[in-house]
């Protein structure tokens, strides 16, 4: 049987930035339906962290309570040590909220489903799109199948795509090859174990990360009584951790502190891992559609900002789409300034995660940044700003201080000149990168492309100009759809739907 309806906005994705989009259209009178691949609760690779700013949004939405009554805990401190300099930090309150959190996706992404379902939204689960509808050059509407092997159409004003990296939203409008692409130094390996302290403990309140050499390790108080483990190595040592732990366990023993605070805490899963997290930004909006959080953009993980931004610009093209939906002309322009706005604040963030994705030990200048860190407070808590995004990293990487942190650099007789000579040219080169992206969002347009294989190994069209002409709507292939359609048979078999790929994050 193929069904026919109607809505006003269709969001596929249920995670971390499709339902704060859908929330807040459903909460400004559209009716919404969400459509994901997965049932809840279930589990996607993710860092985890979440920072104030964030934990001010998830109140926004009425997500807050519900996520902390799951026994999330607090955690208003982190210790993290480089080079053997400890530095701690608290955060400066967001809408007085001082505190992050680390919930597990099983837990958060269940806690925004809900919220969305409470606010008029219809969540379908273990329902795939197969296909898009084009009405005179528009997206239109979308093609479904359910868990049942039912199908179906649903027209609507707006198709938002928040479907993960490997989004069937971006394939279909033809935008899934990024326009712009850096390759990240780092991997992820990391499982969750039980945490040897009490749930109130002073312990669980902190977020902890460690240096070593060219590797960080890190530990996050998790939901449960539970904790993640994370190492992030060069990437190309990530498949070197086995299931058989001879790696993790030999790579535990250069991290003293770390394995005094799992303190023996048995493993709750096998290891989990992913060794090409690259970053990039995909065309974003067009005529109909909008692609929101790791579909449209992702940065290195190792700055723990794919949740935030996930909800912070579901939210907001929420918002922006609600009030224009039923102008096209006007909803066009929305999406493009939505996508822009995006684009001026992730840029920023974007090239402070490229800086720290570098693997390599511990540089002169992180040096000195780190030690005037050490014993100032005010100091530390403007790092941890910049972290979370309540501080440009900009205004923590200013001139003034860099030149100071060099200076001292060339002074300490341990480090190379040379050493110190390169780290300059590699800041100076980032800022000036940095500038050109600003600079160009400034005058209304997207990035420069950096990857011509988008635009079929020819010369790029600068990606504001680019049409439905140029890119034509891809259908999914049957392959794709078979192994798509067997997972999931698989999972519904199982009772849970898995996403074990970091593609499918958010």
């Amino acid at each position: 049987m193929n069904r026919r309806e109607q809505a006003d906005v269709v969001v596929v994705g249920a995670r971390v930035a499709g339902s704060p989009a859908a929330i807040e259209l459903a909460r400004r009178g559209r009716r919404v339906v969400v459509l994901d691949s997965s049932t809840f609760p279930s589990d996607t690779l993710s860092t985890h962290v979440v920072f104030p700013a964030l934990t001010a949004e998830l109140a926004a939405l009425g997500a807050l309570e519900p996520l902390l009554a799951t026994g999330t805990p607090k955690q208003p401190k982190v210790l993290i040590n480089h080079g053997g300099i400890d530095v701690h930090w608290d955060y400066t309150p967001v809408d007085g909220y001082d505190f992050g959190m680390c919930p597990r996706r099983t837990t958060l992404d269940g806690v925004l489903v809900g919220v969305a379902r409470e606010a008029g939204a219809e969540i379908r689960e273990a329902t795939k799109v197969t296909g898009l509808e084009w009405t005179a050059g528009r997206v239109s509407g979308v093609h479904y199948k359910d868990r049942e092997g039912n199908t179906g159409t649903i027209g609507c004003k707006l198709v938002i795509g928040a479907d993960g990296r490997r989004s069937t939203v971006a394939s279909l409008v033809g935008s899934a090859v990024p326009y712009r692409r850096d390759e990240n130094g780092r991997g992820l390996v990391f499982m969750y174990v039980d945490d040897p302290y009490p749930a109130e403990s002073e312990e669980r309140s902190h977020l902890f990360q460690w240096r070593v050499g060219d590797t960080l390790g890190m530990y996050f108080p998790t939901c449960d009584n539970g904790a993640v483990v994370l190492f992030m190595p060069p990437r190309e040592q990530v498949n070197w951790f086995g299931q058989d732990l001879v790696h993790w366990n030999e790579r535990l023993e250069a991290y003293p502190m770390l394995k005094e605070r799992i303190a023996g805490g048995a493993p709750r899963t096998k290891l989990r891992k992913a060794s090409d997290p690259f970053s990039y930004f995909r065309k974003s909006s067009g005529p109909g559609w909008a692609l929101v959080g790791d579909a449209g953009h992702f940065k290195d993980p190792v700055i723990a900002q794919g949740i935030r931004d996930g909800v912070h610009y579901g939210r907001k093209l929420g918002q922006a789409a609600a009030a224009a939906l039923d102008d096209p002309r006007w909803l066009d322009r929305a999406l493009f300034d939505w996508e822009l706005a995006r684009d001026r604040e992730c840029v920023i963030s974007y090239h402070f995660a490229l800086r720290l994705s570098k693997t390599h030990s511990i540089s002169p200048v992180e040096l000195e940044i780190w030690k005037a860190s050490e014993h100032d407070p005010e100091r530390a808590r403007r790092l941890g700003d910049a972290f979370g995004r309540t501080l440009s990293p900009e205004k923590f990487l200013n001139y003034p201080d860099l030149i100071t942190w060099t200076a001292r650099g060339f002074l300490d007789r341990r480090q190379s000149n040379r050493d110190v000579l390169g780290d300059v040219t590699r800041e100076l080169s980032t800022k000036a990168r940095l500038y050109r992206d600003l600079a160009r969002i400034q005058r209304g347009k997207r990035l420069l492309p950096r990857n011509w294989e988008a635009w079929g190994g020819t010369k790029p069209i600068p990606p504001e100009k680019l049409t439905a002409d140029h890119v034509a709507p891809r259908q999914p292939q049957r392959s794709d759809l078979a192994r798509d359609e067997g997972e999931l048979a698989r999972a519904s078999a199982n009772g849970v739907h898995p996403a074990p790929t970091l593609e499918q994050a958010s």
